[in-house]
């Protein structure tokens, strides 16, 4: 989904429906402890409902990837990466869509490869989509279908078109360091709830 003129997000379709699932998933556990036990099961589950709402925050809502003037951006469940233009070398569709440098590889938890399935149905116009010979194979990965394929295809339109135009440095990716950030207030708090909800069967 494009966000700006030169920004780009991708974010899988299924993220928000499948968080917004997990939540009610979770408040209907909590309710169900209510109705049975009363305000005291309540009270012992609220925690627990809590952290599973707040673990399917961390892997449907939260991955993405932004791709901006300045480099990829990857949100992943745990930890966070800034890619610059000028560290990446390599763009693989293997498994998911990873972005490689001379010192790291960062993996897209938000686009995953397709599934057997989807690899399985790949049409002969699927296969021609990514250049490939339907009688030699190709790599699914690259299927315009996959989230893998439609991430690789625009970052690797934005890193050419940056490189031809002259406004990305070459021969740097040894000297260019992609940051990584850990989610330590998700964890934190994941691991709070946990202990609260722990605590509380104890104490109750």
């Amino acid at each position: 989904m494009p966000t700006s003129d030169n920004d780009w997000t991708y974010r899988p379709r299924s993220s928000v429906p499948a968080f917004v699932a997990t939540a009610v998933v979770a408040a209907g556990l909590a309710f169900a402890q209510l109705v049975d036990g009363g305000t005291r099961s309540l009270v012992q589950a609220l925690p627990f409902a809590l952290a599973g709402a707040l673990a399917g925050w961390l892997v449907f809502a939260k991955p993405r990837v932004h791709v901006r003037d300045d480099g990829i951006d990857v949100e992943n469940p745990l930890a966070s990466y800034h890619v610059p233009w000028a560290a990446l070398v390599l763009v693989r569709t293997r498994f998911a869509c990873t972005f490689v440098t001379p010192h790291r590889a960062v993996q897209a938890f938000a686009a995953p490869g397709p599934g057997r399935h989807a690899s399985a149905m790949a049409s002969a116009v699927d296969l021609r989509a990514v250049g490939r010979d339907p009688k030699v194979g190709a790599d699914i990965g690259e299927l315009p279908s996959a989230p893998s394929g439609q991430v690789a295809r625009v970052v690797r339109q934005r890193w050419e078109a940056l490189s031809e135009s002259g406004a990305l440095a070459l021969g740097e990716a040894d000297e260019t360091p992609v940051t990584r950030r850990v989610d330590v207030r998700g964890l934190v708090v994941l691991a709070l709830l946990l202990a609260l909800g722990v605590a509380l069967q104890l104490a109750l």
